[in-house]
């Protein structure tokens, strides 16, 4: 057994405790809160939380169209609870009859945020519902407890986001839980499972947008065919190096004509620009800080190819049935791919199985929550030029 690896179980089993402390802290705080503001009005509505990144939402896109219709069959409105940067995504793209945003990590670390939080869900609530898998004590038990709903609903949840003693805690704030079955499977097929044990059938595939809306004025895209990179992750450990995107886009577009547009929240610390400056090289657009998440359906929506991390962008790629190809890391393999039926869906995760698989981005080669995970960094750029060839000619 390496130093490193009983150093980064040290690690983990101090900030689990460390959690538990601050989960009991948090339970006295809420207890407070909700006792001095909570008012009770009439129950006409319920709450769906889903307050993960973009890829869990279009993960769960089956899920909560079809909680929604149950609901408003029991004549309520479907309110989607989200991170407040897919709000306008999910007004555009999701059937509910209202959608609000939810800072997950504001609401664990700043108390008068959390507290008008539970104050805005606070008796409200006729039923609610949380289907995540990535059930945690602090955030989804806590929000499922605020609402007071006389029904609440969700997932048993994921080992390690949630000890059994935050289980055994959390467990008392619903009056059902969806159990799940042990081992790896798909979100696509948890989500299946969670709705098969509320007596509902959804496809464990993709969900597919089949309109958008066009890109905003200001976003110029090339005239031609393209392909999109989009070197962003929600987790630095899981973001693949951004000169090996530029290596491997700059061969991919050269060999299929392709012009390339970069992608991304915000401005990369590099300047996107090719590695290797000559005459004839394909043309480069830049639109990193510049487009949101509402906006990247019409963006996605005309390329040829998509490259990505496995992030958002790839599970959008594949839910506007684009092909779509990602750098996957050994975090949580099995769980965002591959895609059940992978080939239909014209998509691909570069993926090297290591003997470390299943850290949950606990990786005791990259200790710094700062730096490309050591999986992730065994991928080179031709692999990547390699498997997007592969993926255009057999396109067409």
């Amino acid at each position: 057994m390496s130093l490193g690896f009983v150093k980064s179980k040290m690690r983990h089993h101090l900030a689990g405790w460390l959690r538990l402390l601050r989960a009991g802290l948090l339970f006295i705080f809420d207890s407070i809160i909700l006792q001095s503001g909570r008012k009770e009005t009439l129950r006409r509505e319920g709450a769906i939380f889903c307050l993960h990144g973009l890829g869990d939402l279009l993960l769960a896109g089956h899920a909560i169209t079809r909680l929604a219709g149950d609901m408003r069959a029991r004549g309520l409105r479907a309110v989607l609870f989200v991170h407040p940067a897919r709000v306008e995504f999910a007004r555009r793209y999701l059937d509910v009859d209202e959608v609000e945003g939810i800072d997950r990590h504001r609401f664990t670390r700043k108390l008068s945020y959390r507290a008008c939080v539970l104050k805005t869900v606070s008796g409200r609530f006729a039923l609610a519902v949380q289907p995540t898998y990535n059930r945690m004590l602090r955030v989804e038990d806590a929000l499922l407890r605020a609402t007071g709903a006389p029904e609440k609903i969700g997932s048993a949840g994921h080992a390690p986001f949630i000890w059994p003693i935050e289980r055994k805690l959390g467990d008392r704030y619903y009056t059902r839980l969806i159990q799940a079955q042990p081992g790896p499977l798909h979100e696509l097929e948890r989500h299946a499972e969670f709705m098969a044990g509320l007596g509902f059938i959804i496809p464990a595939e993709p969900w597919l947008i089949s309109q958008w809306d066009p890109p905003p004025k200001n976003v110029t895209l090339p005239s031609g065919d393209y392909l999109v990179v989009s070197a962003n992750a929600s987790d630095l450990r899981r973001s693949w190096s951004v000169e090996k995107f530029l290596q491997a886009a700059q061969q991919i577009a050269t060999q299929h004509r392709l012009a390339v547009v970069f992608i991304g929240d915000k401005k990369n610390s590099l300047p996107i620009r090719w590695p290797d400056v000559a005459a004839g090289q394909p043309e480069l657009i830049d639109l990193c800080g510049q487009t949101t998440t509402a906006d990247l359906p019409g963006v996605l929506a005309r390329a040829k190819l998509v490259i990505s991390n496995d992030s958002g962008t790839y599970h959008l790629g594949v839910s506007l049935n684009r092909p779509t190809l990602a750098v996957g890391g050994s975090g949580l393999p099995a769980r965002y791919f591959p895609y059940p039926r992978e080939t239909l869906w014209l998509t691909k995760v570069l993926y090297h199985p290591v003997p470390c698989a299943g850290c949950n981005w606990r990786c005791i080669y990259t200790p710094s929550r700062s730096e490309t995970a050591w999986c992730l960094r065994q991928i080179s750029w031709p692999e990547l030029a390699a498997a997007a060839d592969e993926l255009l000619c057999h396109r067409t």
